[in-house]
């Protein structure tokens, strides 16, 4: 197999970090896929949680973590986004929900939105009903997620790393650094690097320790750290991005040896 060897400087730039980090070794023609996103099982349940979709693709709701099976779904606007289930809900084994964005339809009577919301309600093993609302989030451009997974995980007891300063950041802080970062422009969503720190998340959340899902993704700790300092800033994800500053370094590329 082919292999294209290049080197990425990941530059996130904040009040009191600058870090430059350099990935090598990306196989050509290797199909790379970002992981779900981590929901904790209790925020899903208080909170309405944004599923992103892109045309084209499935985005998924997963309670596989959970060990829930799904007894009923209710999307409130079937006219811009269907769905279907790893298994038939009558059999009680469907745990997965695939939800794919397609041209708007006109329905006689019925009223559209443009985000949409979509009910789910649970049972797990031990008998328990839980109900989950979800809102459609319709995006352009290059996706950034697969969908999500329900976990049992409490974002408190998540695995953390500590911080130049002495805080320490979650893993959901490093998560939510990498989508600033990638808002931001630091990085496009589609990089090899992107993908490392996703693998890189997934491995720490189900159970791999820190140091050893970075060595496994060939991810400087560094870059982790980085974003878990960039997580913490709370930086509102959604909002219309600003014109970058001059002074701000673009991402750079450089040959590979």
């Amino acid at each position: 197999m082919n292999k294209l060897t290049r080197k990425i400087s990941l530059a996130l730039i904040s009040p009191a970090l600058i870090i430059t980090t350099v990935f090598t070794t990306v196989n050509i023609g290797q199909a790379q896929t970002s992981a779900l996103k981590i929901v904790g099982r209790d925020a899903a349940i208080n909170t309405t949680t944004n599923l992103q979709v892109w045309s084209g693709r499935s985005s998924v709701i997963d309670f596989s973590q959970t060990g829930e099976v799904i007894i009923y779904i209710r999307l409130a606007d079937p006219s811009r986004a269907v769905f279907n289930t790893d298994a038939e809900l009558k059999t009680n084994q469907a745990r997965t929900i695939f939800v794919q964005p397609i041209q708007p339809l006109q329905f006689p009577g019925a009223t559209t939105a443009n985000i949409t919301n979509l009910f789910v309600k649970t049972r797990s093993p031990e008998g328990i009903e839980r109900l989950y609302t979800f809102n459609i989030v319709h995006q352009n451009g290059q996706p950034t997620n697969n969908g999500i997974a329900i976990s049992t995980i409490v974002p408190g007891q998540e695995p953390s790393v500590t911080l130049a300063d002495n805080r320490t950041a979650a893993i959901g802080d490093i998560e939510r650094g990498l989508d600033i970062a990638i808002r931001r422009g630091y990085t496009p969503p589609n990089d090899s690097v992107v993908f490392k720190v996703r693998e890189f998340i997934a491995l720490a959340r189900n159970g791999t320790a820190i140091a050893k899902a970075a060595e496994r993704t060939n991810l400087s700790m560094s870059v982790v750290i980085s974003l878990g300092q960039l997580g913490l800033t709370r930086e509102p994800l959604y909002e219309i991005p600003k014109t970058p500053s001059p002074s701000l370094p673009p991402l750079t590329r450089t040959p590979g040896n």
